[in-house]
């Protein structure tokens, strides 16, 4: 087994309440034909160089950082996915049974916290022709920007279904003032709209503060696991679920039978990271209501090839074993 840091060159900077990137990196586990990827993620404070010396020791510690924790899942579905000629899903339907809807949500694309709302409109107006799910990045400090990057999207994409993302970067006061606002816009939901340091009184204020009318409002900073969703159930319609945030693709699965459980909707998300990395994961798109998979779609130097999206925005998923993706 091999482990090495890939660096990744973004196409833009992309920005969001926690701060800008430029780069990011990914960890990448290799093992004969196998390759699996797991990103780094500045917010949650993992260094690369400690992670590769752990791996590198004779006998891994249990406790591994997530990122490890996930290349080496990942790197055993992998290995089990070609030795049964199975994909990924295959061992999520052991779990979850079949899916309910017969083809993945459509697909979505991304927008970072604009620096120019003209330049920001037309990339929606030629985004929007592909893709009918559009998610915006808030949480900027600037409520006003906040509201106008939202009116700016509706008018650029009137039919878009729009995906609200604040990463916690709103205060309690201030979100249940913009959800009222911005409820005008039509979001098909709000996802965390209040920081996770708040815990769960702060959550089952702000459902108590919202008009009847509200969108959807979505957990993801506040839902690590499975185990945090009971607690938040009640004042929340759904969760995002990402394979790094849980730490396994095993993990992923737990997390969307438990929402299930609690009649909550599912994001299916990602990182920035490379196709490798949204393909291993987009094997759990038939079990979530909205999919979020669009992180390698930033990445300058993405090496490996494996989810597509067709011409309505459209998730392909490639006809291979295991993860299915290749490379380059």
């Amino acid at each position: 087994m091999h482990a090495a840091l890939k660096p990744l060159t973004l196409v833009e900077p992309f920005r969001i309440a926690h701060g800008t990137s430029a780069s990011r990196q990914v960890l990448r586990i290799t093992e004969g034909i196998h390759t699996t990827e797991a990103p780094f993620v500045p917010y949650y404070g993992e260094d690369p160089q400690q992670t590769l010396a752990l791996l590198d020791q004779a006998v891994l510690p249990e406790q591994l950082p997530r990122t490890a924790a996930l290349a080496l899942n990942l790197l055993r579905h992998d290995i089990i996915g070609h030795a049964t000629n199975q994909n990924l899903a295959t061992a999520a339907k052991l779990k979850l049974g079949t899916p309910l809807r017969s083809s993945p949500p459509p697909g979505c694309r991304s927008f970072s916290i604009p620096d120019d709302l003209d330049v920001f409109a037309d990339k929606i107006r030629v985004i929007s022709q592909q893709f009918r799910v559009l998610k915006l990045k808030l949480g900027s400090g600037d409520l006003s920007l906040d509201l106008a990057t939202v009116a700016v999207a509706r008018h650029a994409a009137p039919q878009a279904d729009l995906l609200l993302d604040v990463n916690g970067g709103w205060d309690l006061t201030e979100a249940a003032l913009m959800i009222t606002k911005l409820t005008e816009y039509r979001p098909a939901l709000i996802e965390q709209p209040i920081h996770h340091r708040h815990g769960i009184d702060a959550w089952e204020e702000l459902r108590a503060s919202l008009p009847g009318n509200a969108p959807p409002i979505f957990a993801d900073e506040s839902v690590q696991t499975a185990a945090d969703i009971p607690a938040l159930a009640d004042f929340i319609d759904g969760v995002n679920i990402k394979l790094l945030k849980c730490g396994s693709f095993d993990a992923a699965v737990a997390m969307i039978a438990a929402a299930r459980e609690h009649s909550l909707q599912i994001l299916l998300g990602c990182m920035i990271e490379t196709s490798l990395g949204t393909t291993a994961a987009a094997h759990l798109a038939p079990w979530a209501d909205w999919i979020d998979l669009d992180g390698h779609f930033y990445v300058a130097n993405d090496d490996f090839t494996g989810i597509e999206y067709d011409e309505n925005g459209n998730l392909l998923m490639p006809d291979r074993p295991g993860i299915g993706a290749v490379k380059k």
